[in-house]
């Protein structure tokens, strides 16, 4: 399996796992406005989003948003999606995925939260970041 961030040649397949995503959360199947969704975030670079590929196919993404924390003082990265294929949910994909985005944000010095509990992972006294 191979862990990237995705870029505009990605955009194809990976919006159509986009809307894939939406609908397993009672949005309307819409591949134009995923499409173009994505084609903005990617030209604009305001996400990052991390593709998994097995076999030259993107079966999963993650993808976070920037911003800052006035509480932590400090640069944040919003974990805001993850998705798998049903297929490839057994694979270890979403831990591979969020290990790639754990070791970018700490080399960086970012803190890494969780937008479903708002909390960053792995809280460390020793660490800049929290990862």
């Amino acid at each position: 399996m191979q862990i990237r961030l995705a870029s505009s040649i990605d955009l194809e397949p990976l919006s159509l796992l986009f809307d894939q995503y939406r609908q397993q959360l009672q949005q309307s199947a819409d591949y134009p406005a995923c499409h173009s969704f994505l084609k903005n975030r990617l030209a604009e670079n305001d996400s990052m989003i991390f593709v998994a590929l097995i076999d030259d196919n993107i079966v999963g993404f993650i993808q976070l948003y920037p911003s800052f924390s006035s509480v932590r003082l400090a640069p944040v990265w919003h974990l805001e999606d993850v998705f798998v294929l049903p297929d490839y949910q057994q694979h270890n994909v979403v831990s591979q995925m969020h290990t790639k985005a754990q070791l970018l944000a700490h080399s960086m010095g970012v803190l890494l939260i969780n937008r479903h509990d708002d909390e960053a992972f792995g809280e460390s006294e020793s660490d800049s970041c929290l990862v």
